[in-house]
């Protein structure tokens, strides 16, 4: 396997650009800058922030 062999390895996927993965229903939460000199962005963060206390889990 490639985890074996002590040189560099390629490992080729042959894949179609124009194939979608199925809908999960579910998002990524990708957190917005902590730290940035815009006013946007700070903004942003404030509002990330208190959207996430108000995620539900459910593991």
């Amino acid at each position: 396997t490639a985890k074996e062999i002590n040189q560099t390895v390629v490992i080729y996927i042959q894949n179609d650009r124009y194939v979608g993965v199925p809908g999960y229903e579910s998002w990524w939460d990708v957190p917005v800058a902590e730290v940035s000199e815009r006013d946007s962005v700070r903004a942003a963060r404030e509002e990330w922030e208190e959207m996430r206390a108000k995620e539900r889990y459910y593991l």
